[in-house]
């Protein structure tokens, strides 16, 4: 009983060394932090570019990163503010995340998609994209010259190759789903619907064996971080345990990722959570991020379910390891 409960929380062996962690934090948060600072809501474009790079490079390496980062932010500042382009766009990237699923390198587009999604929001000023890029590059840059000196790129491990039957059902759906959750978010969920496609993106990351037993673990991770935030606001919403709280959060999410998904996922909700909590009431944040989960775990059990039927017929291997893992 006590190992079934400690595998259905913990997946890895142990956490991120906290050299590591240092690292990671060095090359993720320094960037948004200086830039929010200079440009105020702005500067968190530098956050979007720091995340991506470095996760990107720590899969694949520096270049792979570099390669990643530049369509992210084209692809961003294509949606930003034209919702039209955002579904074009989203439907694109998740064909193109397909294709790379094929060589073995989905993880790395995967998790750029993440922070591409606030680019399907109002948060970033559509009036200011020159400045945006800018700000994005030099994020990038440091980032990426971060994880490289410290040698941690390729750290991550290789992503195993997909038949070419997965790739092409992962990536129509992923591409449907991605498409449908822009669309959604933008219609139903106001300002911050950049949350429903976030949320779909972070279900959908690899591994993609156990599919429904992983979509619940990120669901609970989720539930647990938005209640600890809205636990804390009750308590008190002074800025300075805000961004302590914000600050404390991140590194403490990067040490989980390879130990606990879960614990992961409600680290990181957290830290979201309390970073806009400066411009919006938490409680509004949270029913928001709640409603967007639970929207989200539902689309993508309905995709899971549509996709293993057409591996049981195209590939049945493929589709018991979505199953098994």
């Amino acid at each position: 009983m006590k190992d079934a409960i400690r595998g259905w929380w913990f997946e890895g062996d142990d956490p991120m060394p906290w050299r590591e962690v240092a690292i990671t934090t060095l090359a993720v948060a320094v960037p948004p932090v200086l830039a929010i600072l200079a440009f105020g809501r702005m500067g968190a474009v530098a956050f979007i570019a720091s995340l991506a790079a470095h996760l990107s490079a720590k899969d694949e390496g520096v270049l792979t990163g570099t390669v990643v980062s530049l369509v992210l932010v084209i692809s961003g500042l294509l949606s930003l503010g034209d919702p039209d382009l955002a579904l074009l766009t989203a439907a694109s990237l998740g064909i193109m995340t397909g294709i790379c699923g094929l060589r073995g390198m989905a993880r790395p587009p995967l998790r750029a998609l993440i922070t591409w999604t606030v680019f399907t929001s109002p948060i970033l000023p559509a009036t200011e994209k020159p400045l945006l890029f800018a700000l994005f590059i030099l994020a990038m840059v440091w980032s990426l010259g971060v994880t490289h000196v410290f040698g941690q790129s390729r750290t991550t491990g290789d992503e195993d190759q997909e038949s070419a039957e997965y790739a092409l059902v992962f990536g129509i759906a992923f591409a449907v789903g991605l498409t449908l959750s822009v669309y959604i978010g933008g219609r139903y969920f106001g300002d911050h619907g950049f949350w429903f496609p976030l949320t779909f993106v972070v279900l959908c990351l690899p591994p993609h064996g156990r599919l429904f037993r992983r979509t619940l673990k990120r669901t609970v991770g989720t539930v647990l971080g938005t209640a600890a935030a809205v636990a804390v606001a009750l308590v008190s919403e002074a800025t300075w345990l805000v961004v302590t709280l914000g600050a404390v959060s991140l590194p403490l999410a990067f040490r989980m990722l390879p130990y606990s998904y879960t614990i992961f996922t409600a680290m990181l909700t957290i830290c979201v959570l309390e970073l806009l909590a400066l411009v919006s009431p938490v409680s509004t944040l949270a029913a928001e991020r709640l409603y967007t989960m639970a929207a989200a775990a539902a689309m993508t059990y309905a995709l899971g379910i549509v996709g293993y039927g057409v591996l049981m017929i195209l590939k049945p291997d493929a589709a018991r390891t979505l199953r098994e893992g």
